[in-house]
C-alpha cells in the first residue's frame, strides 16, 4: 500500500547562510568565479568605465563580496579583514586588499549585478544538494532565490551600516 506524504503549508525549503554547509569552499570559490565569467567583460561601455576608473577593480571586487557573501559573510570590515588570513579570499585580492570602505562602496553601488551572482550561486546550490537538473526552475522557486540575494544583500547593507555607526 501507497502512502502519500504532504508537505505541511508552513514548511518552506531552507537555504543555508553559508553555502559551503553543502558544498566545500572551493567548489563556492570555482562557482563564483565562473557565473562572474560568463559576464561580458568586453563590452565596450564597460571597458570605457574601467579605464576611466583604474583603481576599480570591479571584477576582483565582485569575486570577492560574491564569495563572501555565498559563505555566510556580509560585514565589509570582516571581509576586508578576512582578505589578509582567508587563504581563498587572498587569493583573489592577490597583494591589492580592498579597504572595508571600498568593499562597501562597491556593493551600493553595484547590488544588481551582486544580486544576480548569488543567486546563480544558490541555483547551483539547490541543484547540488537535491540533484536537480540543469532545466529551468519553477518560477515560484526562482522568485524565492531572488528574495534570498536581496535578504542577504540587505543584511550586509545594515551590517555595513551599524559598524559606521549610522
Amino acid at each position: 500500500m501507497r502512502t502519500a506524504t504532504r508537505q505541511r503549508s508552513d514548511e518552506r525549503l531552507s537555504v543555508p547562510w553559508n553555502i559551503a554547509e553543502w558544498v566545500d569552499t572551493q567548489t563556492v570559490h570555482a562557482w563564483v568565479e565562473e557565473e562572474i565569467a560568463t559576464l561580458d567583460w568586453k563590452n565596450p561601455e564597460l571597458l570605457a568605465f574601467l579605464r576611466e576608473n583604474p583603481n576599480l577593480r570591479a571584477r576582483v571586487l565582485l569575486t570577492v563580496l560574491g564569495y563572501a557573501y555565498c559563505t555566510g559573510v556580509y560585514d565589509s570590515e570582516e571581509i576586508s579583514e578576512l582578505c589578509a588570513t582567508d587563504p581563498t579570499l587572498r587569493a583573489i585580492c592577490g597583494d591589492n586588499l580592498p579597504s572595508t570602505r571600498m568593499l562597501d562602496r562597491f556593493r551600493r553601488e553595484n547590488r544588481g549585478i551582486l544580486k544576480w551572482v548569488l543567486v546563480q550561486i544558490l541555483k547551483r546550490g539547490l541543484r547540488t544538494r537535491y540533484n536537480l537538473n540543469t532545466s529551468m526552475l519553477p518560477a515560484g522557486l526562482k522568485q524565492y532565490l531572488v528574495d534570498l540575494a536581496t535578504e542577504r544583500l540587505d543584511v550586509a547593507r545594515h551590517m555595513d551600516r551599524a559598524g559606521q555607526g549610522a
